[in-house]
Formats: C-alpha cells, sequence, structure tokens
C-alpha cells in the first residue's frame, strides 16, 4: 500500500487496523490519561495530528476553598468516604464527584472546572497541550480547535480563565431616607479575565488573539472558525451593544455584591447569540419565539500574520427582512428579531460562508402566552448565507425550508450545508451541495428518507463527510453514524461499511477530509476508562472497567481497496421513524454557543 506523505508522517504515532478488503484502513492515535475521550481536527502536512479533549483527568481540586463539614458536601460521600477524606486520601471517584459537584455550580465562591482543551500529537514527543488562552495553566476555561491550514496553524475558540482572589463587597448606594445596608465581609472569588470568548490562532508555541471590533463594555469577543491558506480567518465578533441592553445589564451587574468581570462575563456569555438553540425553536415552533440580547454579533475576517498579530479585516451584515439586509420595521404587532451573523467557513479566494436571521414580517404566527392572552411572532430563522465581498446573500428557498446553515465552502465555490425541513410529521436536517458558479442547489439522498444529516467538512474534489442518522436492524432507534458523500458521482455512503468487518470501532463522524481523501473521523470503541488519578478505574471485583467512549481514528485509503462483504443484517438499515438517540443529541454540539464542528483546511 503505498502512503501519502502526511500518512507516512503519522505511522510511528499510530496503531493500525488493517483489513483483507476495504476501502479505508483505520489508524488510531495514541490514547491519552490526560482527557477522557476525544474528537479529531485534522492530521497536518507537517505530520502532526490536532485533536480536541473532553473532561480533564487532570484537574487540580483546590482543596482549601472546599468546606468538607458542610452539610452539601457531605451528602455527596458514603461513612466510608468521609473517613477516606479526614486520613487525606481522595480516590478517583471522590475526585469525579468533587469535580461534578463543582462543574454544576456557577457561582463565584465555586472552583470553575475547564471542559476541554485542545491536543497536538506529532511524530517524536507524543502528545502535547496547545494553550490558546490559558497561559497560567489553571484548567479552569475551555478551548477548542475548529481548524487548521496547510501552513499548520491552527484557529479556535477560548473562554476566560478565572484566577483566586479576595474580594470585598462595597455597600450598594440607598434612596434617601432608607437605612444603608451593612456590605457582606470579604470572601474569595474566582474572577475572570475581560472578554468571556476569544478566538485564537496558534502558531507552534504563539498564541495570537483575534481582537473584537467592540471591547469597550465587558472585554467584546470574538471567535475563530475558520482558517485558509491565506491565513484568513473566518468567525463572528462583537461589534456593540444597544443602549437598552446595555442599561438592563447595568441593573445586573454593578460591582457591590460580586466582582463587576464575573457577572458581566457571565450575563453577556448567557445572552450570547446560539444558532443550536435558535435551530431547535424553528424545529419546535417553525420560528424563533423568544430571542436574548447581549452583544451586537457580525460575521467577520481577520487577516493574521504568522508573526502573531491579527487584525479585522471586515464585517458584514446579515440577511435580515426578506433578504435586504435591513431589519424588520419596528411594530406595536410584534417584536423585531434580534439579528446577527456568523461565518463558518472561508476559502483561498475569500469567499466565506455561514448563516445568518432571515425574517419575514408577512409570515405570522399567533402563540398562547399561558394566562388566555395571545402574542404575535412573525417568521425568523438562521439562513445560510454567503458573505462574498460587499454582499450578503441567500440562496435557500426560505418557504420550503424553515432554517438552514452553510457549513463549508471549497476553492471550487461548491458550498456544503444542512436544511432543516418537515419530515414525516417531524423537522429533520437534510444535507444539500450550492455550486455558487452554475447556482445549482442539491439535496442528495441520506442514508434514508427522514434521516438527519449534517455535513462538517469537504475537501477540492468535492467530497464531504460529516454525520447522519441510521436505523439499525429493524429497531426504530435512531443513531448517528459517519458519511461519506462524492459529489461528482453524487454517491452517499456509509463509512462503517468501508472499513474492515472486524473493525472494533463506530464511526459516528467524520469531522475532516483533505484533498489525500484522509479522513479524521471520532469512533466509539471499548476501552479502559481512566479516573482522576490518571489511573484505570477497577470495578466492584477489581478487575479493570471498560466502556464505550469516543476517541480520534483517521481514515487511509487504501489503494484499490474494495468493500467488504459484510453479514447483510449489519448493514441494513430500516426506513422507518424512530426517536432521536441521546449520543446524536450529545453530539451536535459541546458548547454553548457553537454547533460542534471539528474541521480541517488542508491541501486547498
Amino acid at each position: 500500500m503505498k502512503l501519502s506523505p502526511i500518512s507516512l508522517a503519522l505511522l510511528p504515532l499510530l496503531t493500525v487496523f488493517t483489513a483483507q478488503a476495504a476501502v479505508y484502513q483505520i489508524v488510531e492515535l495514541d490514547t491519552t490519561t490526560k482527557v477522557r475521550s476525544t474528537s479529531g481536527v485534522a492530521a497536518t502536512p507537517q505530520g502532526e495530528v490536532i485533536l480536541n479533549g473532553s473532561t480533564l483527568l487532570d484537574f487540580e481540586i483546590d482543596l482549601d476553598e472546599i468546606d468538607f463539614e458542610s452539610e452539601i458536601i457531605l451528602a455527596l460521600f458514603t461513612d466510608e468516604q468521609i473517613e477516606e477524606i479526614n486520613n487525606g486520601i481522595f480516590s478517583s471517584t471522590v475526585k469525579s464527584t468533587l469535580i461534578n459537584y463543582l462543574s454544576s455550580q456557577a457561582f463565584v465562591t465555586i472552583q470553575p472546572v475547564g471542559s476541554t482543551r485542545v491536543i497536538r500529537q506529532t511524530q517524536n514527543s507524543g502528545q502535547s497541550q496547545v494553550v490558546l488562552r490559558d497561559t497560567q495553566q489553571t484548567k479552569n476555561n475551555s478551548e477548542f480547535a475548529y481548524a487548521v491550514n496547510n501552513s499548520g496553524y491552527i484557529a479556535g475558540i477560548a473562554t476566560a480563565p478565572s484566577f483566586k482572589s479576595t474580594f470585598t463587597p462595597t455597600a450598594a448606594p440607598v434612596a434617601e431616607g432608607e437605612d444603608p445596608v451593612e456590605p457582606a465581609n470579604p470572601y474569595t472569588a474566582w474572577i475572570p479575565e475581560a472578554g468571556y470568548l476569544f478566538g485564537y490562532v496558534v502558531n507552534g508555541q504563539q498564541s495570537t488573539a483575534l481582537p473584537p471590533q467592540f471591547s469597550s463594555y465587558g472585554g467584546g469577543m470574538s471567535a475563530a472558525l475558520d482558517i485558509n491558506n491565506n491565513n484568513l480567518v473566518a468567525g463572528f465578533t462583537s461589534t456593540g451593544i444597544t443602549t437598552t441592553t446595555q442599561e438592563t445589564i447595568d441593573s445586573i451587574c454593578t460591582g457591590f455584591s460580586q466582582p463587576l468581570q464575573f457577572c458581566l462575563n457571565q450575563v453577556l456569555s448567557a445572552r450570547s447569540v446560539n444558532v443550536l438553540s435558535l435551530l431547535s425553536k424553528v424545529r419546535l415552533y417553525g420560528t424563533v419565539d423568544t430571542y436574548t440580547e447581549g452583544y451586537e454579533e457580525r460575521a467577520a475576517l481577520w487577516q493574521y500574520s504568522p508573526e502573531g498579530t491579527a487584525v479585522l479585516n471586515r464585517t458584514w451584515g446579515f440577511l435580515g427582512e426578506k433578504g435586504t439586509g435591513l431589519a424588520a420595521t419596528t411594530s406595536e404587532d410584534y417584536t423585531v428579531p434580534v439579528y446577527y451573523s456568523r461565518a463558518n467557513a472561508v476559502n483561498d479566494s475569500g469567499i466565506a460562508v455561514g448563516s445568518s436571521l432571515y425574517s419575514d414580517t408577512s409570515r405570522v404566527t399567533t402563540f398562547l402566552d399561558g394566562f388566555g392572552g395571545e402574542f404575535r411572532i412573525i417568521y425568523s430563522a438562521p439562513h445560510a448565507t454567503i458573505f462574498n465581498g460587499d454582499s450578503v446573500t441567500g440562496f435557500i428557498d426560505t418557504e420550503e425550508w424553515v432554517g438552514s446553515v452553510a457549513t463549508d465552502i471549497n476553492n471550487q465555490n461548491l458550498i456544503a450545508g444542512y436544511a432543516l425541513k418537515n419530515i414525516n410529521s417531524s423537522v429533520r436536517s437534510r444535507f444539500f451541495t450550492y455550486d455558487m458558479n452554475t447556482q445549482t442547489l442539491r439535496f442528495p439522498e441520506g442514508f434514508f428518507s427522514s434521516s438527519g444529516t449534517e455535513p462538517l467538512d469537504m475537501n477540492n474534489q468535492g467530497q464531504v463527510v460529516g454525520r447522519a442518522e441510521v436505523i439499525v436492524g429493524g429497531t426504530t432507534s435512531r443513531r448517528i453514524n459517519a458519511f461519506l458523500y462524492d459529489n461528482a458521482s453524487n454517491t452517499f455512503t456509509n463509512l462503517n461499511s468501508l472499513v474492515g468487518c472486524d473493525a472494533p470501532y463506530t464511526l459516528v463522524e467524520a469531522s475532516s477530509i483533505n484533498d489525500d481523501g484522509v479522513i479524521t473521523a471520532t469512533a466509539l470503541i471499548n476501552r479502559v476508562v481512566y479516573g482522576y488519578n490518571g489511573e484505570p478505574v477497577l470495578d466492584e471485583n477489581g478487575d479493570v472497567f471498560e466502556s464505550e467512549q469516543a476517541t480520534t481514528v483517521l481514515l487511509q485509503p487504501i489503494a484499490n481497496g474494495q468493500v467488504e462483504d459484510c453479514n447483510a443484517e449489519e448493514n441494513t438499515y430500516e426506513r422507518n421513524a424512530g426517536s432521536l438517540s441521546a449520543l446524536w443529541l450529545m453530539l451536535l454540539g459541546t458548547l454553548p454557543l457553537l454547533r460542534r464542528r471539528s474541521r480541517a483546511r488542508l491541501n486547498r
């Protein structure tokens, strides 16, 4: 078998699973005891593999700030565990319980816990963390990679790390004639940096933040979702905040009883645009029914320089009212939507694609308010958007499709994405491709007519990878599997059918494909579970415990490979309806404001 230069460079890092007959060879990355599970971003031309890891197993608990005599903490443990704690013994189970407790508490007095980090696996030095923002190694923020270009530059996002400090409350002003309120005593607080979310580009050990357009209130925000081979970074940024919104937040965040920056980060993050949430509302109601408003968020491009600078190149507007780029006219009959735009990908010509809010005041839905009254909502929803030069345009029929998102564009101006439509009495995601050159829109047939399908990445040959629902062997429970679509031949294939039948994996998501056809995917496999002490977890019999976990694999094309003839029953996908599985819902998103989309820009 002849491997590409990338493949040859990676072989020393990988465990290889071959088959007598298959189209792809699976290569598994070295396992890590620093995170519970991984998902792939890309294999770079420099011979590295970039991963996202979740559930940090090396998180260090600040035991000095936990009151082990409080009823809340004592209720978490057995008498035996409490005795161990009193003797200074903290087992993996105890640590896990404490970390789960900390993670569930969003209070300034509780130590925050990070959920994701970026990992680089190199040929010679194994795995190491890629630091975007957490230079002090607090491990209490979350960092996530989205794309890598041919130079190996990584684009991603990072939330604000927090630092332990003593906060002294001050007395709030009172109205004339009222008695002043005595402020609370000083207390230990975890105070975050300004800017609840920033985009970053990482070059080797150098990390560069993307400057927001608007940063004078709360620090602003930015996000990096893609980077092309000319080092243009696509994403979105804060461009302002309305006076009304600022006044509302000022009434909440006074700085008297808790640190001002903690409150600003918490409130602005909660009010940020969550595209997944908007699409969920569209699935339920056929429109976005409620809005939250924090920063004004707009699609953006930055120019990154390898010397370590990033300059905001431009921002774009939104589709708006009936695609005019304008907001709906203010009226007492309805609430004007909160508009946004977001660039998910950019090709080497600088054409970006993503989504923005579309509205139509002529399409009105009446809702009951629960108190016998009625209120009217105009149609609004995220829709796939092209950002090209000064133009912001859509291409999806908003009458037929209730929502849509463009996820990628290649150098041939072929766009991939998905759109929502009521199919068999349920709103499903349908995968599409759109050729800008010929203005041809195609909805390829998935595994079955009502299969929810989302593309995540595309190469310059028009090969698209992603995830789609399947129903296996006569059941009604839906699961997700990774797919490969070839635009030239209009063929849609389950990637699990292209690897050896004896492969010990289920490929649930394909997150990137380069021009050599090498695919980065996420697979489920039964393997040893590691605890928060870095040691294998043991069951009640003292045996090593195994469970199904997500891990990153590469799929290497096999020269002249052919599909192996596996058991026909195992590869039969019934064409009947069923409910979404918990796994499908889990993989729809791991961060609150961004859809789960690990993708790479290689050989473009």
